[in-house]
């Protein structure tokens, strides 16, 4: 009866393992793109864009809508998968569906890496020369139509946000030299002005005033280029007139002279209704010369007046600002009051594409400052057959529903950006009944208590050019077990250790393998002799992992092992070949799926009564995050014991549903 509750510890191991996670955040992490596509001919307010991995020619899809009305650009927000070690730049190319690509350009500086898209080299040149402080002769031959993608290193994310805040500096010197500049500019015309005769003056004003209604009228039409150009000719012959500062600053806004527009726009004199609209413009001057925390707050303030077409859009502006600056929380609730209070549906899909991202992305931020992490989770399972034996060989019902429930606490003691060293304590525990809900003695021999703790260490480091992630985990479990009904008693000790080491091959290949080593010791009465369950056990697997699509949504593992289970007891001792294929993939209702196949073999050659046992499984299983810390996770097992012997052939199925719950505590 003892290797029944053994295998049933097997399969409670391979129901949580093998959840349905597209890719580990061990071995993952993430690099957001933020896609701009100057696009000033209208047209559409939403509009496909179709990404491809140059090395790879995978490809994914993402949908970019319109920013700042009529003639801004199209933006959206893209996520990329990689291995971790895999530090080279990405080279991607972007195209709309059945178009040639668009002229690339990756913007330097941030965490969060912007691409602007043009449809001619021309125009990408002049948008480096005018606004990357580049000369166009610097590009060389035409730029191809690709862009990089990099992921940030922590020491490159600082020395960015260092550049950027002195950027800021340098820009609000720039702004307050300008607005000066024009304040005098404006004194020296009124001067003129005053000199001026009575009937030159009126005259002068006469002209001002009909270069306005032109540009009223080129402005109604949206034709800012000719419109700005009247204005500013009307300023220099009627510097006393402000009522059209309003309108001249917008325009200066849409011909792209962000500085200009912003010291217009502080001279305007608006009326009350008009008065934020004019913020909001002052804010997207703001977020185009990359003043992203006065931009924020203005769009902050717009969001506070509910407004019910400005409020909705400056939140999502001000969402997309603090996903940049990594500020989670935030982003998700202004992303939560355009849901609550858009009536534009393309910009309520983009919100609730970014509250996944956002979700994502802080996930995969805060694990890497958490210094303490708490988890508990609770389960329910139908088992088929909980004593893993063949139904015709007992005379009780082996079905039962099972109660699965446990906790962990993770406390990491030192972390650098290549390293982290920690301590994990976890209990679980299973309560079975028979179908009808009642206690069955027989059925809770198969119920482990287990405790156990491990030393987690990580680290990154370069060996031959090739960057290598190595994992070392020392454990001491301990399991009690009620053989014969009643009060568990430990039934097992075990100590071991298990070294991972992985590495990047390919963008998209990972190879990874695990070396385990264990001693486990059994406290068993029936454990003498040749049945005698203390063994030193040893295995290796290999552990290839290929990313199937750029966002990481879909990913294919293969797990080969060997393990040889050297017991003092000759009926115990095995060794056990294994091959296991896993498919994750995004499936229906935002649910993550996987598929595993996995088929074993069991070698007693040294018993007395020697046999093979093999063991089929497949499974699927659905998980999906209710909350951002609230997992649940869905999964179907069928399961199939084939032996040389009988007595021990079983078949059975195995239906699960867990939920997760965790809390994290962030370090510095």
């Amino acid at each position: 009866m003892q290797r029944m509750k053994l295998a049933a510890l097997g399969l409670a191991g391979t129901l949580i393992v093998n959840s349905a996670y597209a890719l580990d955040a061990r071995i993952s992490q993430t690099q957001s793109l933020e896609i701009e596509l100057q696009d000033g001919e209208g047209g559409a307010d939403a509009r496909p864009l179709r990404v491809r991995d140059a090395e790879s020619g995978k490809m994914a899809q993402v949908m970019l809508n319109r920013r700042g009305g009529a003639g801004g650009p199209l933006t959206g927000f893209f996520i990329i998968q990689f291995f971790i070690g895999d530090n080279r730049p990405r080279v991607l190319e972007f195209a709309a569906p059945g178009k040639a690509p668009y002229y690339a350009y990756a913007v330097p500086g941030g965490a969060v890496q912007r691409i602007v898209l043009f449809k001619s080299a021309d125009e990408l040149a002049k948008f480096v020369a005018e606004n990357e402080k580049t000369t166009a002769k610097n590009l060389g031959a035409k730029p191809a139509p690709t862009a990089t993608a990099k992921v940030m290193s922590p020491q490159a994310i600082r020395r960015l946000e260092k550049q950027d805040r002195e950027q800021k500096r340098v820009q609000e010197k720039t702004q307050l030299m300008l607005e000066e500049e024009q304040a005098k500019q404006r004194a020296a015309l009124l001067e003129q002005q005053a000199a001026l005769s009575a009937a030159a003056k009126k005259r002068k004003k006469e002209e001002a005033t009909a270069l306005v209604n032109e540009a009223d009228k080129l402005y109604t039409q949206k034709n800012f280029v000719e419109a700005e150009k009247k204005y500013a000719a009307a300023v220099d012959l009627d510097p006393e007139s402000d009522s059209y500062y309003y309108r001249y600053g917008v325009s200066l806004y849409k011909v792209g002279n962000y500085n200009k527009s912003l010291a217009t726009l502080s001279m305007a004199d608006v009326p009350m209704e008009l008065s934020l609209e004019k913020d909001y413009y002052v804010a997207l001057n703001l977020l185009k010369l990359k003043d992203y925390d006065k931009a924020r707050k203005k769009l902050i303030d717009i969001r506070s007046e509910n407004d019910p077409v400005l409020s909705p859009t400056a939140s999502f502006f001000a969402g997309n600002i603090e996903m940049q600056q990594q500020k989670f929380p935030e982003a998700r609730t202004s992303m939560e009051y355009v849901l609550d209070n858009s009536q534009d549906p393309q910009m309520d899909r983009a919100a609730e594409d970014l509250l996944a991202q956002i979700d994502k992305l802080q996930s995969f931020y805060e694990s890497k400052k958490e210094k303490y992490r708490f988890t508990g989770f609770i389960g329910a399972i139908y088992d088929g057959n909980v004593l893993n034996v063949a139904e015709n060989n007992v005379s009780t019902d082996v079905k039962a529903y099972r109660l699965n429930f446990g906790a962990s606490a993770l406390a990491i003691w030192n972390r650098t950006p290549t390293s982290d060293f920690g301590t994990q304590i976890g209990v679980s525990d299973y309560y079975s009944t028979d179908t009808s809900f009642k206690d069955n003695a027989t059925l809770q021999t198969a119920d482990p208590l287990q405790f156990d703790l491990s030393l987690p260490f990580h680290k990154e480091f370069e060996y031959a050019k090739r960057s290598l992630n190595w994992e070392l985990v020392p454990t001491y479990k301990s399991i009690f077990m009620s053989p014969t009904g009643g009060t568990r008693k430990e039934a097992i000790s075990s100590l071991g250790v298990n070294t991972t080491l992985s590495a990047p091959i390919q963008s998209d290949f990972l190879m990874a393998g695990r070396l385990d080593v264990s001693h486990e010791r059994s406290l068993l009465a029936t454990s003498v002799g040749d049945d005698d369950q203390t063994a030193l056990r040893y295995g290796f697997t290999l552990l290839p992992t290929w990313i199937l699509d750029l966002k990481g949504e879909k990913s294919l593992t293969l797990d080969a092992s060997y393990l040889i289970n050297q017991a003092e007891g000759r009926n115990y001792r095995y060794k056990r070949s294994a091959l296991g294929l896993t498919y994750a993939f995004p499936a229906w209702w935002k649910f993550n799926g996987s598929l595993r196949g996995e088929y074993s073999s069991q070698n007693y050659d040294e018993a007395t009564s020697p046999r093979i046992d093999t063991n089929p499984i497949v499974t699927a299983a659905f998980n999906k995050d209710l909350k951002r810390n609230v997992n649940m996770l869905l999964s179907l097992q069928y399961n199939v014991g084939d032996s040389d012997e009988d007595s021990y052939d079983y078949n059975k199925f195995v239906v699960t549903s867990l939920f997760t719950f965790t809390h994290s505590i962030l370090g510095k």
